[in-house]
Order: structure tokens, then sequence, then C-alpha cells
């Protein structure tokens, strides 16, 4: 048996290189160990296959190289795409679309312009779980100190599906000062019950941009250069701490690791939470070896 996938950066911009996914439009036939098996081979941060649903106009299931996550936001992006660019989505004929995720249904805005699509997901009402009281050990653990922290901002968990930690850094230069230290970040992940932090500073690289940041994964052991679920995160934060309320402001990310994104955030006056960004399609194959 073989499957055609193809392969979209998302989070693209004006200017930037983008985050790839890999995604199986047609996955009929797969089942969970093969899945597996291919996002491993593949070795993105995220493969997404495509399935009907009964209750949404497709499901998607999202593969990390170890295990699969309930939903994810650049994988989103760049599977709307790949179904817009395999006929299997006509943005003129219907603009917005459901997408059943093992996180529940949600709403996809997909809009078709003279050179790209612009994909945007509307996020679950948050939750905030806890805030962490020791920010000297996490700023420890991150490799700056307490004092590169905002100090009217709290470090808090953001649980919209994935669940982040929100780290608020004084300046871009401290923020591109944080490590990643792997195991003592595992740990402090599994004590906040959070899956990933994503760290953010209002001073950016861009006048385009309104922040900076950097999402980094431990469970995967990498750093992502654009995290979707992570910026809404920092969205439904920036929110409830009364920040751009009413307004679209865009994060920057991926500069440290040589591959800028630009993920639009948009926060609803009544605290709706959506994410988006544009994509490009980057390879098409053909994935032959399925056992």
């Amino acid at each position: 048996m073989a499957k055609q996938f193809l392969v979209v950066n998302s989070f693209t911009g004006k200017h930037g290189i983008g985050n790839p996914a890999a995604i199986f439009c047609d996955s009929s036939g797969l089942n969970d160990q093969q899945m597996q098996a291919i996002a491993m081979q593949l070795n993105l941060v995220e493969t997404v296959f495509v399935f009907p649903a009964e209750d949404a106009d497709f499901t998607f299931r999202y593969f990390t190289p170890n295990k699969e996550v309930p939903v994810a936001g650049h994988p989103t992006v760049a599977a709307c795409i790949a179904l817009v660019h395999t006929n299997k989505i006509n943005p003129a004929n219907k603009s917005s679309i459901y997408i059943h995720t093992a996180d529940g249904v949600r709403e996809v805005r997909i809009e078709e312009n003279v050179d790209s699509v612009y994909i945007k997901m509307k996020q679950v009402e948050p939750s905030f779980p806890s805030i962490a009281s020791d920010r000297k050990e996490v700023a420890e653990i991150l490799g700056i100190e307490e004092q590169d922290l905002l100090i009217d901002y709290p470090v808090q968990a953001v649980d919209l599906g994935l669940k982040h930690l929100i780290v608020p850094v004084k300046s871009l230069e401290r923020l591109m000062a944080i490590k990643r230290n792997i195991s003592p970040l595992k740990q402090l992940c599994v004590d906040l019950g959070v899956d990933e932090v994503q760290a953010f500073t209002f001073e950016t690289y861009s006048n385009h941009a309104t922040l900076h940041t950097r999402n980094i994964c431990p469970r995967e052991g990498l750093e992502d250069p654009a995290c979707g679920i992570g910026n809404a995160a920092l969205g439904a934060y920036l929110c409830r701490m009364q920040e751009f309320i009413g307004k679209s402001i865009i994060a920057e990310q991926g500069n440290a690791v040589d591959m800028p994104c630009d993920i639009e955030v948009e926060i609803g006056k009544q605290g709706d939470i959506w994410i988006g960004g544009t994509g490009k399609l980057m390879i098409q194959g053909e994935y032959l070896a399925i056992e």
C-alpha cells in the first residue's frame, strides 16, 4: 500500500521560512501503528492524517515522531492548505469548515487570495490551571535569572487542549538567552502539569510584529519554530491580563532555530481566541513502505 502526502510550511508570513508539517489527505486504511511509524520516519514536529468525519467536514489526527497529540496549530494550518491544494476544499464555495480532533470539533476559516491561502482556527475556551509560585526555579531551569522575568506578569499555565506554561521575559536579549535544558525542563512541566513552555517578550526583531515568542517542547526535546496552540495560549493569557482585547497581533517565532515564522493571534472582545497564518507547499511525495 502506498499513500500520497504533502509537506506544507505553516506561518510563512511575508518573509518567513515557516514550520513544516506532513499531511496525508487520504488516510483511509491506516491504523494507529502505521500512522505512528510514518510520523517517526518523516521525523517532523507533527504529521497530520485526514479522515472523513460524521460530526464535521474532516477528522484530523496529529502524530509527533513519538506519540499522538489531541490538537495542534501549525499542522492544522498546513493540512487545510494541503486540502485546498488537492481540491478537497474549495474556499470559493465554502470559507468555513469544521474539523473533528481528539480535543473536540474546531471551526476553521479559509481565505484564498491571489498568491496564498490564509487559515484561521478558533480555539476552545481556555482554562488557567495554576500559577508557578517559584519564579526563580523556572528562570534558572531556562538558563536565565528571576530578574529577567516581567514583574507584573505571572508565570501561568494555560490549557487550550495542550497545556502551556507562559513565561514573560523582559527583553529580546534575555528571551534569546533561554537554554533548552531538556531533562530539568521536562520534570518542571510534569510538576506543573503542563506540556510545553511558551516564553515571550514585547520586544521584536521586525517592526510589523507585536511580540516575539519561543516554544520549547521538552517531551520531544526540541524547539518548535511556530506553535499555533502555544501562541493561542499566550493570546488567552494576554486577554486575562487585559492586553490587546479586540485586536489582532503578530507573534514572530522561530528565529532561535533559523526558521522565522509569523503567527496571527486574534483576541476577541468576548475573549474568543483565533490563530492564523499563511503557508507554502514545499514537497509532494509518495510514502511506499506502509506495512
